[in-house]
């Protein structure tokens, strides 16, 4: 078994132990809603199901997950799920079930509904712990830029959010296939294709079964459900420079500017944990080596987060942080608002900065980045929401 099956073994190992100790998610039943229970049972996540939106499917800490052709809600039941979710609520909704969110009015974006089913390449408008894991370790046409093979089998949007909600994954041009919502105490999570998969059709009238297990996807369910149960966890992407640190490239999640005899390299040589660790160093004067997510870190606007690393070396860098407004702003233009001083520290230590999002900003771009001469060593990176902060 290759690192990143067993990885990926282990870490749907947890979700699931996770989603048992915390509550389970229980899906209502409608058409085509058999793909989601049975990815939920090749995930090994327990779930419940329900015919109707009774108590139990609303039960505090409860994940209601809306999927299939067309849940079997009425009209007046919008109120049911708005109230469940202003009291705090999650809701999971997925194809279908994202089509009568945005129909119900409950989340803010509209919907396009391209004929048919289709598969889509999607693209990280940001990095979320609902995208850890992608791209995987042998993406399907090299596609190391999002999640590939989204299918969308239940008639599922094409979302354009609006202010409220902010989008995970690009469709190409304004479009998103997954956005986020706080909606009073509790979170909507939008998934305008089928992760766990559905029928494909590409004859009118001979369906082709096609599951999350084939198409890759049944990783976003299964973070989605994680993500749901734990919004704090960790925004950055291969935060300790274990994945793919041999191959680099695309497959990394970073990319480095280097000026003046700058280098970067991950090391396999005393890292703080784990077998790799990022090493900058400068051999001038005017050297320049920064490191920084390839693409920026969805946040939530108002909210308080934690930026932190584990560091040794021998000269002072600092921190840099800039805010992003939409995700087709390219963060690589966005003006630097911060920069935060780090002392060297002669073995490793652990430091943090507080960041504050401000209202317009839905994303953020952090790099570490050190001038002139010197070598500091990075591992274990993270972007946590501040607990204080937590809603």
């Amino acid at each position: 078994m290759r690192r990143s099956e067993r990885w990926t073994r282990a870490v749907l190992a947890v979700l699931a132990c996770a989603t048992a100790m915390a509550g389970e998610p229980i899906v209502l039943d409608g058409p085509d809603t058999h793909f989601t229970r049975d990815a939920f049972a090749r995930l090994g996540i327990p779930f419940d199901r329900a015919a109707t939106l009774d108590k139990t499917a609303l039960e505090p800490g409860r994940i209601l997950v809306l999927s299939g052709r067309e849940p079997p809600l009425k009209a007046g039941e919008a109120a049911t799920v708005g109230g469940f979710l202003r009291r705090g609520g999650r809701v999971l909704a997925l194809g279908g079930g994202a089509r009568w969110m945005l129909e119900a009015k409950l989340f803010d974006a509209g919907g396009y509904y391209p004929t048919g089913t289709t598969i889509h390449q999607s693209t990280f408008d940001g990095y979320h712990p609902v995208t850890s894991g992608y791209p995987l370790g042998k993406p399907p046409e090299g596609w190391y830029f999002g999640v590939p093979m989204l299918l969308r089998a239940t008639d599922g949007p094409l979302m354009l959010p609006g202010p409220a909600a902010i989008s995970i994954l690009g469709a190409g041009g304004p479009f998103s296939l997954a956005a986020f919502q706080r909606i009073g105490a509790g979170i909507a999570l939008l998934i305008g294709a089928d992760p766990q998969g559905g029928d494909e059709y590409l004859a009118l009238d001979k369906p082709t079964p096609r599951l999350g297990s084939e198409l890759g996807t049944d990783r976003l369910l299964a973070n989605a459900i994680g993500w749901l149960r734990d919004p704090g966890d960790n925004a950055i992407p291969n935060p300790g420079f274990e994945h793919d640190a041999d191959a680099g490239g695309d497959r990394s999640h970073w990319e480095f500017t280097l000026r003046n005899g700058g280098s970067a390299v991950w090391s396999k040589d005393g890292a703080a944990s784990g077998d790799a660790c990022l090493r900058l160093a400068g051999g001038r004067s005017n050297s320049v080596a920064r490191a920084a997510p390839f693409r920026p870190l969805v946040v939530e606007p108002g909210r308080g987060y934690v930026l932190s690393a584990s560091h040794r070396g021998t000269a002072a860098w600092a921190w840099e942080v800039a805010f992003v407004a939409r995700p087709t702003d390219d963060p690589r233009r966005a003006a630097v608002t911060r920069s935060v001083a780090v002392a060297p520290a002669d073995r490793w230590q652990r430091s943090e900065v507080p960041i504050e999002i401000p209202a317009g900003a839905a994303y953020v771009a952090v790099a570490a980045r050190l001038d002139g001469t010197g070598a500091l060593a990075l591992d274990d990176v993270a972007l946590v929401p501040h607990k204080e902060a937590a809603r």
